[in-house]
């Protein structure tokens, strides 16, 4: 491998120089053959010192001038046809600068050299290179000592380091080094010293832990230790817009419980998750963990659905009185049946069921210690929330949610609020649950239907943030639903979807991809969702299912911006049809209505904005940093018409297959669908085959529902 540098950046010098570097090096040809920096100096340029990073005599042609790099790259393809080159390379590329050429350029560069490190990251940078196969080269890994000052932080000496060293039994320069080779760059580390050289190449062997990676990804600071006088990274701040961990992995303690804690600087907000199997069996045990200690002498009060009352409400009550923790039951109602088909409290969440809480909390006596637990889905959890941020200006708030909707999403988060006549959750504020609590085997009692409902919000942050958690979410219900009856797939949905959600919490005002996350799939979700429960015909979606249909949309959306490729669009409906979860616009809803929808989005202004994917596992940045993007309505209503022509295709393929009806419900059948309900079966025969994953097993639970009936 071999460089061009500086001074020899015009195209008539490109061929010359790689020769002589050639004849210098005695070989015929270069496997990679790099461009230094996007800086052309004239020839009167040179190194005076080496001395502190070195002082040169500069004159400036230009500076990452689009043009130019691209002439001189172009020279360097040349070099490809002659036999002298196999491969070409930058070094010190923004992501701009890259996109640009790629553009530009026959050939792309195979890899790009810029200063990586704990301490400089560079996550945006790192992520275009990924999707675009550019593989990153990092140098200065352990720091550049010629270019430090006294103020200059010690990779070396940083406590997060040392104290990895000491559990892993390997040099702070090893863990470093370790860090950059798992985390996906190849490093050049210099050393002069036999024993550290093979040092340095000890560090292959994956020694780091999932948490420790984590650890060490959050001490990213955008800290450059080299600074040289003829360039100054100006797109720094673009490739720097987002430092922030991907995951941060929760722990497991010894009893096999799961805590995580998401939580953000200024106005304290702050919440600790717990999850654990059995946690309400043993809630008489657990108890005065649940409830903080400032609580264990005052008046408590659980609120619960009338629903979830009948499942958990009295057992719940006793384990909290039987392990210290005087508390006390409020019921709110529910309906055994909405609109979907469904039950929920939905319709409920008023302020005039709020004031009826607040009274008899009020009548019954509270203190400034006591605390409000919600026992229930998404609804109860607001509810709770919007109460104890207002009794008293705030009291302690625990969540103990019941949905997996609440588990991977609604319970997740500082967000409490109460519908209003004129709107959903216009009346609220954000306060945080002390602690969150999560027991799976809650969901022994909720519908297959309402469990992907769930699961839907954690596929999106998969398909946002990681393929390796796509693969691990969607694998397991890939031929069969029993996934769905599995505590330990639960978990480890839950454990995934808050490892990659919490980030995106600690986060929130430094990078508006911690708002685009949440939302990706919602702006046009959101339209679906409210008109398939006013149209008629049309069978009503629940909120999960509407985002897995807008997410699918979405996706088009982004291969009509030219954002994402094909492969990418496909892969969203082969994920989430694979998942159970509907793919394609309900029929009966109109392109122009759903337009027409979108515009009550929180997040439109003059367009619709949203988040776009550019592979699975990445969202896409725009060049100025951004992740939200606005959409011309024109777009969607082009990404609209590719869902409704995959859908129509699909159904007319349906339609030309037999099937055969079983015409009783057999054991086979109630084994795979042990609570599948007439209300879900009406839901799946409304709709057609192609409109949801595992098409046989859901038309054969169909259709035996459909017999029994």
């Amino acid at each position: 491998m071999s460089k061009l540098w500086n001074t020899d950046h015009d195209p008539q010098d490109v061929e010359p120089t790689c020769r002589k570097s050639l004849k210098a090096m005695g070989l015929d040809y270069f496997d990679v053959y790099m461009m230094h920096w996007p800086v052309h100096m004239s020839k009167n340029s040179k190194l005076l010192s080496a001395n502190d990073g070195g002082e040169f005599h500069i004159e400036i042609i230009h500076s990452g001038d689009r043009k130019r790099l691209s002439e001189t790259y172009a020279a360097m393809e040349d070099l490809v046809g002659e036999g002298l080159v196999k491969n070409l390379g930058v070094s010190n590329f923004s992501s701009r600068q890259l996109e640009e050429l790629l553009e530009d350029c026959s050939i792309p560069p195979i890899a790009n050299e810029v200063e990586r490190h704990p301490f400089l990251q560079q996550p945006r940078l790192f992520s275009f290179c990924q999707e675009n196969n550019i593989q990153i080269i990092g140098y200065s890994p352990l720091g550049k000592i010629g270019y430090r000052n006294e103020d200059s932080p010690s990779l070396l000496d940083e406590p997060v380091i040392k104290r990895i060293a000491e559990e892993t039994g390997r040099s702070p320069s090893q863990v470093v080094l370790g860090w950059a080779v798992q985390s996906g760059s190849c490093v050049i580390p210099k050393s002069l010293t036999p024993h550290r050289i093979v040092s340095n190449f000890d560090v292959q062997d994956k020694f780091l832990s999932v948490e420790q990676m984590n650890t060490l990804s959050e001490l990213d600071r955008g800290f450059r230790f080299v600074h040289v006088p003829y360039y100054d990274f100006p797109d720094d701040k673009i490739d720097l817009s987002i430092i922030q961990p991907k995951a941060t992995v929760g722990v497991v303690d010894e009893e096999k419980v799961y805590r995580n804690y998401f939580g953000r600087e200024g106005r304290p907000l702050g919440s600790n998750i717990i999850i654990e199997n059995g946690a309400i069996r043993r809630l008489d045990k657990r108890a005065k963990e649940f409830v903080p200690t400032k609580c264990h002498k005052a008046k408590n009060y659980l609120v619960v659905d009338a629903i979830v009352d009948a499942l958990y409400g009295d057992k719940v009550l006793k384990g909290f009185n039987d392990g210290g923790i005087e508390t006390y039951k409020i019921v709110v109602p529910a309906d055994a049946v909405d609109e979907s088909g469904n039950p929920s409290a939905e319709r409920h969440k008023t302020l005039n069921v709020f004031s009826q809480c607040a009274d008899k909390i009020l009548e019954n006596g509270i203190s400034k210690n006591s605390c409000i637990i919600s026992l229930g889905g998404g609804v109860v959890n607001n509810l709770c929330g919007f109460l104890a941020s207002s009794l008293y200006r705030g009291i302690t708030l625990v969540h103990i949610t019941t949905s997996m909707m609440g588990m991977t999403d609604a319970a997740i988060d500082f967000k409490q609020a109460v519908n209003h006549q004129l709107g959903k959750n216009l009346l609220g504020s954000y306060y945080p649950a002390s602690n969150i609590v999560i027991d799976p085997e809650v969901l022994e009692t909720l519908s297959e239907r309402h469990i992907l409902n769930g699961i839907a919000e954690a596929l999106k942050h998969a398909l946002c943030q990681s393929r390796d958690m796509t693969e691990a979410l969607v694998q397991p219900l890939k031929n069969s639903f029993g996934a769905l009856r599995n505590p330990e797939y639960l978990e480890t949905v839950c454990r995934q979807c808050i490892d990659h959600k919490v980030p995106t919490l600690n986060h929130y005002h430094e990078s508006d991809f911690n708002e685009m996350v949440p939302q990706y799939g919602h702006a046009i979700a959101h339209a679906i969702e409210h008109l398939s429960f006013h149209t008629e015909g049309v069978s009503p979606l629940l909120h999960g299912e509407a985002v897995a249909v807008g997410m699918c949309i979405t996706a088009e959306v982004a291969k009509a911006l030219g954002v994402c490729d094909q492969k990418t669009v496909d892969e969203h409906y082969e994920y989430i049809r694979d998942a159970g979860l509907p793919i394609y616009v309900p029929t009966g809803l109109t392109i122009e209505a759903i337009q027409n929808k979108i515009c009550y989005d929180k997040h439109y202004v003059k367009k619709p904005v949203m988040g776009l994917i550019s592979s699975i596992g990445h969202m896409y940045c725009k060049p100025d940093g951004s992740y939200a993007v606005e959409v011309e309505n024109d777009t969607i209503k082009g990404a609209l018409q590719a869902n409704f022509t995959r859908r129509d295709a699909e159904e007319f393929i349906c339609r030309e297959i037999p099937f055969t009806y079983p015409e009783t419900v057999n054991d086979e059948n109630k084994t795979h669908f042990p609570d599948f309900s007439q209300d879900d079966a009406h839901f799946l025969s409304s709709r057609k085959l192609g409109q949801i994953g595992n098409l046989a097993a859901v038309c054969t639970a169909c259709a035996c529902q459909m017999s029994a009936m």
